[in-house]
């Protein structure tokens, strides 16, 4: 009975959040997302996935915010994207649940978090999205056509990507950055230029944040 009501509370807020942020999901959506959540909790016990203690801060922290990525996106949702250290998949899952067109890239080097990942894609029977196990800076010799439209980090420094961000982009390719605050300075970031950046408030009173989008500098 326990588990149930911390999946209802779980849902109750991700609804809520989402609204807020504006998406809202059918059913069929809104229990895979649950089943997710459910999945998490299973193996958190076990490995630390996330240090998150409850249902609202999961909700928005990590299934909400998540969503939010996808405003950085060409309007066409049909683009390739790589999530660089996704950890335990964020944003790749729920950003892959809410637009299924989406073709994912989970990159991972942690064995335990792979594990998680792909047990996690097969609960959700989901397609159309994959697993690579490996270090961004691992990343090289990668051809022209399979390289990514998008890639995006919640987790990662972004003066750990910059180095090796131009061997997974493709030419017209935008990098994505989940922040706190505003870039500062554009001549930290060699090889790259900032295009834009998007402000948006977490619900429930968590606070703002920036998706600090980049393209390669020609």
């Amino acid at each position: 009975m326990e588990h149930q009501a911390q999946a209802d509370q779980f849902l109750e807020n991700f609804i809520g959040g989402a609204k807020e942020l504006g998406f809202s999901f059918q059913e069929n959506i809104l229990k895979q997302f649950c089943l997710y959540y459910e999945v998490l909790s299973l193996w958190n016990r076990s490995v630390n996935l996330t240090g998150l203690k409850t249902e609202q801060e999961q909700a928005v922290l990590l299934f909400a915010d998540s969503l939010a990525g996808s405003f950085a996106f060409p309007e066409n949702q049909s683009v390739s994207m790589v999530d660089i250290g996704t950890g335990a998949g964020f944003p790749g899952i729920p950003l892959k649940l809410a637009f299924p067109s989406l073709g994912v890239t989970l990159m991972e080097p942690r064995g335990n978090k792979v594990a998680f990942l792909h047990t996690a894609i097969g609960k959700l029977g989901l397609t159309g999205i994959s697993v690579l196990q490996k270090r961004l800076e691992e990343c090289r010799s990668i051809l022209e056509e399979d390289k990514w439209d998008v890639a995006v980090s919640k987790a990662v420094s972004l003066g750990q990507i910059l180095p090796h961000v131009r061997n997974i982009l493709k030419e017209d390719g935008r990098l994505v950055v989940f922040r706190s605050t505003n870039l500062e300075n554009s001549e930290k970031l060699p090889g790259m230029a900032i295009e834009k950046e998007i402000h948006y408030e977490l619900p429930f009173g968590f606070g703002v944040r920036v998706l600090s989008v980049l393209k390669l500098a020609r």
